[in-house]
């Protein structure tokens, strides 16, 4: 089941990373994001069904245009994959779970992936005009609370919980602007702050925590890999950190606090 439900969210994550992909590019270049067909930004072709499978059309291409011989930019593919990636890595939290036995499809898992295309948006919108649109914060907040309103959660349990993992992104701020004062230059930017407060309302303070640091290694791993000392966008790693730790985070969470 759990493997079935993989294939069919990576299909799904391949291709809202192609449609989310294309809005944002839109979006950066000043474009309206919701009207018009897909073109070929070189010789503004309309692309055709065939051409927009997600993946496999670019692989087919070898990334370029099939009217105008232009590179397609690598980061259509990116997208694509990241989205099919992150999407995959939900199937866990879409299986109900009985003595360690899957015996369902958990409808929470409708949560989860609105939650990652949200990030994907966000992190494609930092990496393009190192933005984390508020609109798109947001959203990620009225998701959040319809599907907590959907599944009739306890108020207290649930309320209780956003206000210990917003402690971290609070405390996190402290430090930033105490920092930022001490330095006289910016450490943080407000938008990865947001986007930690917005986190809060998904994630268990444990597992807010493990996304912050899964980030941070993240981040540091591009870096050391591209070799350049200038900055680089956190959003990205924050939004992959986030999705691992919600699909996986709740395990290691358990391991790391048995070794106690």
């Amino acid at each position: 089941m759990i493997w079935f439900l993989c294939f069919w969210l990576a299909v799904i994550g391949a291709a809202a990373g192609s449609f989310i992909d294309c809005a944002v590019s839109r979006w950066a270049a000043g474009e309206k994001w919701h009207t018009g067909r897909s073109r070929c930004v070189a010789c503004g072709h309309t692309l055709g069904a065939g051409e927009l499978i997600p993946v496999i059309s670019w692989l087919i291409r070898r990334g370029k245009c099939r009217w105008c011989g232009a590179s397609i930019p690598p980061e259509c593919l990116a997208a694509e994959l990241a989205g099919a990636a992150g999407f995959a890595c939900l199937a866990p939290l879409g299986i109900e779970w009985a003595s360690g036995n899957p015996v369902g499809f958990d409808p929470a898992l409708g949560q989860w992936v609105i939650f990652a295309g949200l990030l994907l948006a966000l992190s494609l919108a930092d990496a393009a005009r190192r933005i984390l649109p508020d609109r798109l914060l947001l959203a990620l907040g009225i998701n959040r609370l319809a599907w907590f309103l959907l599944l009739r959660e306890p108020a207290w349990e649930t309320g209780r919980a956003v206000l210990l993992s917003a402690v971290i992104p609070a405390v996190l701020l402290g430090l930033v602007l105490l920092a930022e004062k001490l330095l006289k230059r910016e450490v943080m930017g407000g938008g990865d702050i947001k986007l930690l407060f917005a986190l809060a309302l998904y994630l268990a303070w444990a597992e807010l925590l493990l996304a912050l640091l899964a980030g941070c290694l993240l981040g540091l791993a591009w870096a050391a890999v591209r070799g350049k000392k200038d900055a680089i966008p956190f959003g990205p790693f924050l939004a992959a950190g986030a999705v691992l730790s919600a699909a996986f985070g709740g395990p290691v969470v358990e391991w790391y606090l048995g070794l106690l």
